[in-house]
């Protein structure tokens, strides 16, 4: 039995809009360039992205991938997926026990 519902994991990756949890919970490096806000890639390191609100979604241009708050989570924090995925339910009140990961205090 898988210690995640695939209706847990959609809740957690769609409650936390990315822009929020880039801004103000991971605090990645983030900009607005000719009125698009832009947050630097955790893998190439460069400001190609955008973010689609409708789905909830960062993508890079430069390495064409895609992250979801809790691929932003891992990438940004070095969490495991496992971790990740108990962090994001801490912020929703969701979990009680403490599972911060290692740069997110």
């Amino acid at each position: 039995m898988r210690e995640f519902s695939s209706n847990e994991l959609f809740e957690l990756r769609n409650a936390i809009p990315v822009e929020i949890l880039i801004q103000n919970i991971l605090r990645v490096p983030n900009k607005t360039s000719e009125g698009v806000f832009r947050v630097l890639c955790p893998i190439c390191n460069e400001f190609q992205t955008g973010i689609n609100p409708n789905v909830n979604l960062v993508r890079c241009f430069r390495c064409e991938r895609n992250f979801n708050a809790i691929d932003l989570v891992m990438e940004n924090q070095g969490c495991g997926f496992r971790e990740s995925v108990l962090f994001l339910k801490q912020l929703l009140g969701k979990q009680n026990k403490d599972h911060s990961c290692r740069k997110v205090q």
